[in-house]
């Protein structure tokens, strides 16, 4: 009896979803968010620029427009998903819209199961969630719509039942993660140059190669755009703002218009920014002047250093060469007071010792000395300038900008203590020629291609991607004691 109960209850089925074939109904499951829930998400955004002074203390600041975010979205296309049941879904379209305080997403998808139906997903994306080593950005789908048929809900719920429920995917499809922690080098390479002056040298400096890592502070969705905070603190745990100030504000309009003045130093004019502050480099530059003791290798190239002309009887020139010698010098201070107007400005002090072989003649009588010189580079000015090149940002002394070196002589010649000072000029822009930043773009995003669903929801990857980009139109400025390097973005997926 049961049996025929439900044979007859199919019957019935198939024929109200015959009747509704020609209907051309289009069936959505589901409910945009109601205004409650939309004010919310306003307050939160508000509140969270408001907390972190609209990111003015971030060390990096990144903003990616929309374009490049809808674009890059469109590469998860032909993403197949195995459920554990045997139905297979695949991404047929991904579109992105980027609002202030959500980012709107709709998803194709074909099911198929005992049947095939292409549906169309509408979700959110709001703050982000740390989870171990990444952050997690989930989809919360709000809709589901039927886009290729004329059946009624009845018999799609008989066939998909809970698939038709958007909490259902909401739970199932995986989440956007990005690194919570992000891997950078500083480096200046190894180098070698002359020195002019009355005291002639070769200066060798080592390489310098500086492993830094970022922590993601926040991830915003604004209008058309997306911005991350990056804070270099090696040390430090990685923080998400997710608890707010309470607001009792209930105009969405007035809401909108704050967060607008809140943010409206996080622009780009192109797809990409990223913005540096002085505070960060300062950070970079100590690091590196504290990785070695000796930060310059010197040898004293021969020459004479001292000579004058004495009347005793007769005239006797008594003189001082240097024959030769070596020492080294350590960079204390490294320090970038402003950056304004593209102009970036650096302090540099510095101080070593020489031993030195020199030889001369004191009022007719040869000598031969090993004195120990001391030198030093007090406090010097030295102009930088920003440069690019592909994927890369440097920092390097202006063309033509040098660093006096003074350098101190206390010698003993029978019996008679002389002591002379001598200086010398380095060419700066052959030594800091090269100042490697962190560049936040050499790097490929991998993108999942098949996974699976297992019984307990949990999503596997079992095929990836590389997805590659490239930069134009590099450009970069210094201004509010920031450097700003903008870029246009193309993508380069592999198949």
């Amino acid at each position: 009896m049961r049996d025929v109960s439900s044979k007859k209850l199919r019957l019935v089925i198939v024929i109200l979803a015959a009747l509704l074939c020609f209907a051309g109904t289009q069936f959505v499951f589901g409910q945009q968010i109601g205004p409650a829930e939309r004010l919310n998400e306003l307050r939160s955004l508000r509140d969270q620029l408001q907390l972190t002074n609209s990111l003015r203390d971030a060390d990096v600041v990144v903003t990616l427009n929309e374009r490049v975010i809808s674009e890059a979205a469109q590469q998860l296309v032909g993403l197949e998903f195995a459920l554990a049941n045997g139905s297979v879904l695949k991404l047929t379209s991904v579109e992105a819209e980027l609002k202030p305080a959500a980012a709107i997403v709709k998803i194709g998808i074909q099911a198929k199961s005992s049947t095939t139906v292409n549906l169309q997903l509408i979700g959110r994306i709001n703050s982000g969630e740390l989870e171990k080593d990444s952050l997690r950005l989930p989809l919360r789908v709000t809709e589901v719509k039927l886009m290729n048929g004329r059946l009624s809900s009845l018999f799609l719920k008989t066939i998909f039942g809970e698939w038709l429920k958007p909490e259902t995917w909401s739970d199932e499809l995986p989440a956007l993660e990005i690194p919570a922690e992000i891997s950078e080098t500083m480096r200046i390479p190894a180098g070698r140059f002359d020195v002019a002056g009355e005291l002639p040298m070769e200066i060798s400096t080592p390489d310098y190669q500086a492993p830094l890592k970022f922590a993601v502070t926040s991830l915003l969705v604004l209008d058309k755009r997306i911005v991350i905070a990056l804070r270099m603190d090696q040390d430090a745990a990685n923080v998400i703002q997710t608890s707010f100030t309470s607001g009792n504000d209930n105009d969405p309009a007035a809401l909108e218009n704050e967060i607008a003045r809140l943010s409206e130093g996080l622009t780009a004019s192109r797809d990409l920014s990223v913005r540096v502050s002085r505070r960060m480099i300062n950070a970079l530059l100590a690091q590196m002047t504290a990785a070695h003791n000796a930060d310059f290798d010197i040898r004293l190239k021969r020459g004479r250093i001292r000579s004058e002309e004495v009347s005793v009887i007769v005239d006797i020139t008594n003189y001082t060469d240097v024959e030769g010698g070596e020492g080294r010098a350590d960079v204390t201070q490294l320090n970038i007071e402003r950056i304004t107007d593209g102009k970036i400005e650096i302090r540099l002090s510095g101080q070593g010792e020489l031993d030195a072989r020199v030889s001369g003649r004191e009022y007719g009588i040869p000598y031969t000395l090993s004195p120990h010189v001391t030198f030093s580079i007090k406090d010097q000015p030295l102009p930088l300038e920003f440069f690019s090149e592909e994927k890369k940002g440097f920092l390097r002394a202006a063309l033509g900008s040098t660093l006096p070196i003074s350098v101190r002589f206390n010698l003993n010649i029978a019996g008679q203590d002389f002591s002379f000072s001598r200086r010398s000029v380095a060419q700066a822009d052959k030594w800091l020629n090269r100042i490697e930043l962190p560049s936040f773009f050499d790097r490929e995003i991998s993108l999942p291609r098949k996974m699976e669903i297992d019984a307990g929801g949990n999503p596997h990857v079992t095929e990836k991607r590389k997805l590659g980009y490239t930069l134009s139109n590099v450009r970069a400025g210094a201004k509010d004691d920031a450097i700003e390097i903008t870029a246009d973005v193309k993508l380069n997926p592999s198949r």
